[in-house]
């Protein structure tokens, strides 16, 4: 069936930006392509405080993930080149990420068709230095429009070929394993379960407050535009290049002191890097003295649907109990734990090498 809308007419208005808005509107302009693409197998994030990368194109229920820097270009000559200087300083090392060169031209509401997707390894060995105003730089020079002689040509990617691209990303298509067998224990749910959205934001934001103070610069938390999967945070090691998610429940207690907490089965994975967080909140929303942090290798055997008693704690759940004021530490060091840097064209923990 035919869409009876037409193509929009480009608007008419003459956009005066800044470069402080040019690179937003790039950033996002390609992660709506990039979650369009995806068709549904991927999601983008971005990181909340930005420590040199810009978007994470991640594959659903897994922590396959491919980190991309997004440079766009705005100014292009009458022939379609470019000419951009990107300070060394300002390029980070990732392994098996990528830098994306996009055009986006007046009225810059949309991407132009053809973009450069390369990896960070090829552009480092590929583009030659330069020294200007005592900044040393790459000088990138290509053409949008195609020509034989434009040394990136291996890397463009035209927009309606993104699809192809990321199904291209090692690993990408391999099918999620099943979840192993639930547990046995199926125990009815109590009120003041941890559905409320308030509640679970406010765990959202200590999580994140804590591992930024905990890993300084030496980490990026990051956090899908839109949730589809247990991924509530994806931890990203500057140091290692390796990728760690946290499932996060948070639920509030009463006199009582009974909790209950409960992970949704269907969208739920398990991998070794991928955690489950249980945050405890006190009647007045502070948080408890103490939180529950399981790997999600233990959760099929614990069960997706439990109450737990807090005083005193439920015996199956003694050896995941943490203070809650070294939950951030103690998350880094079981998550990174001996992980070593690792050739930057390959990344051991996705076996992810380049696509395209």
């Amino acid at each position: 069936m035919r869409n009876p809308l037409k193509p929009p007419r480009r608007p008419s208005w003459k956009s005066e930006l800044t470069t402080a808005q040019f690179g937003p509107i790039a950033e996002d302009l390609l992660g709506v392509a990039l979650a369009a693409a995806a068709s549904g197998s991927g999601t983008v994030a971005r990181p909340l405080i930005d420590r040199g990368v810009d978007l994470y194109l991640r594959r659903l229920r897994s922590l396959l993930t491919v980190p991309i820097q997004v440079k766009g270009c705005r100014h292009v000559s009458p022939d379609a080149i470019v000419t951009e200087e990107i300070a060394v300083e300002d390029l980070h090392h990732l392994s098996g990420g990528y830098l994306a060169m996009v055009h986006v031209p007046p009225p810059h509401d949309q991407l132009y068709r053809r973009l450069y997707l390369i990896p960070d390894r090829e552009f480092r060995e590929r583009c030659p230095r330069t020294v200007s105003h005592a900044i040393e730089s790459y000088r990138f020079i290509a053409n949008f429009g195609g020509s034989a002689d434009d040394i990136w040509s291996r890397f463009v990617v035209d927009v309606e070929g993104l699809a192809a691209w990321i199904a291209s990303i090692p690993g990408w298509l391999r099918p999620i394993p099943p979840l192993p067998a639930r547990g046995t224990r199926e125990l009815p749910l109590l009120p003041g379960d941890a559905g409320n959205f308030s509640i679970s934001g406010l765990g959202t934001l200590w999580v994140a407050a804590e591992l930024e103070r905990a890993g300084g610069d030496g980490i990026t938390v990051v956090e899908d535009r839109v949730r589809l999967d247990p991924v509530t945070l994806l931890v990203h090691h500057l140091g290692t290049q390796r990728f760690a998610g946290i499932h996060i429940r948070a639920a509030t207690f009463n006199e009582t002191r009974r909790i209950h907490f409960d992970v949704k089965q269907p969208h739920f994975f398990v991998d070794g890097g991928l955690w489950v967080l249980l945050v405890l909140l006190r009647p007045d929303r502070r948080i408890h003295d103490f939180c529950l942090l399981i790997p999600s290798r233990d959760l099929p055997e614990l069960g997706y649907s439990e109450t737990v008693t807090l005083d005193p704690l439920t015996k199956r759940f003694l050896k995941y109990r943490i203070p809650s004021e070294e939950f951030a530490a103690t998350f880094l060091g079981k998550a990174f734990a001996g992980r070593l840097p690792q050739d930057p064209g390959l990344d051991r923990a996705t076996h992810l090498e380049i696509a395209g």
